[in-house]
């Protein structure tokens, strides 16, 4: 499996690496955060990982493209490049002041993510909602219901604008308990 996830991903960054404007959602509320660690999970082309080096954050950016993860090797020191198939990766426990997921969907990690932020670590987390696509997309209210135990700062749902593949977007920003 890892082999054609990694193909499938090599050949659509071929094809078009993406932009560099990071994620609305994270220049909106990357500031919640304290700055130290953070984790960009299927970093695609850096462009969030680029953006929260430039804020002084120490980032692990995971990812399985090769491409991609060549493209944002050396582009900055704060930024550690981990090409690795995420089905196959672990998230440190208790590690990082923030953690971004942005456009990704691995319902797994759910707990990993709880486990790996910090008290007072803050999630950014983008998805999208479709009913025809379960696997890849989440259900309505499923990422609040996934992080009820963190503090809630931001979460909408809303007709999808960037994709013409899903319905919908999930947004949801939030802090986990106990500084």
């Amino acid at each position: 499996m890892a082999d054609t996830d990694r193909e499938k991903w090599d050949s659509r960054y071929v094809a078009n690496l993406g932009g560099a404007e990071p994620s609305t959602i994270l220049t909106d509320y990357w500031n919640l955060a304290s700055c130290g660690n953070a984790l960009d999970i299927a970093c695609g082309n850096g462009r969030n990982s680029l953006f929260l080096a430039k804020m002084g954050f120490m980032v692990d950016a995971v990812d399985i493209s090769t491409v991609a993860t060549n493209y944002l090797a050396g582009s900055d020191p704060k930024i550690n490049v981990i090409c690795q198939d995420i089905d196959d990766w672990t998230i440190p426990r208790n590690r990082y002041q923030l953690i971004v997921n942005i456009r990704f969907l691995d319902r797994r990690l759910f707990p990993l993510i709880k486990d790996g932020l910090r008290p007072g670590g803050v999630l950014i987390f983008e998805s999208f909602i479709d009913k025809k696509k379960n696997e890849y997309c989440l259900k309505q209210n499923e990422l609040l219901h996934a992080f009820q135990s963190l503090h809630i700062v931001y979460y909408e749902e809303k007709k999808s604008d960037c994709s013409e593949k899903f319905d919908e977007t999930v947004a949801l920003v939030a802090i986990k308990k106990g500084l």
